[in-house]
């Protein structure tokens, strides 16, 4: 992995790049690069984990139409 701080005009950026990812993920001002990325990283898990919540929903839904469709159910709409 390699990481390098750019500082720009406006903000500074850590910019990461591993075999497989480059990405650019700004810093917030006042803390460590560190502890911005930590600070960064755990704002991401809490998102990931909430997305995933809404990704299962989908599904779960998915499933229930088919199944109403199957019993003869019409998909209710308004």
């Amino acid at each position: 992995m390699r990481v390098r701080i750019i500082h720009g005009a406006e903000a500074a950026y850590a910019s990461i790049q591993t075999s497989g990812a480059f990405m650019d993920v700004r810093l917030e001002s006042g803390r460590s690069a560190a502890q911005s990325l930590r600070e960064t990283a755990e704002e991401w898990r809490e998102k990931a984990a909430r997305l995933q919540q809404r990704a299962m929903y989908l599904t779960e839904a998915a499933a229930q139409l088919e199944e109403d469709e199957k019993a003869g159910r019409k998909y209710a709409s308004k």
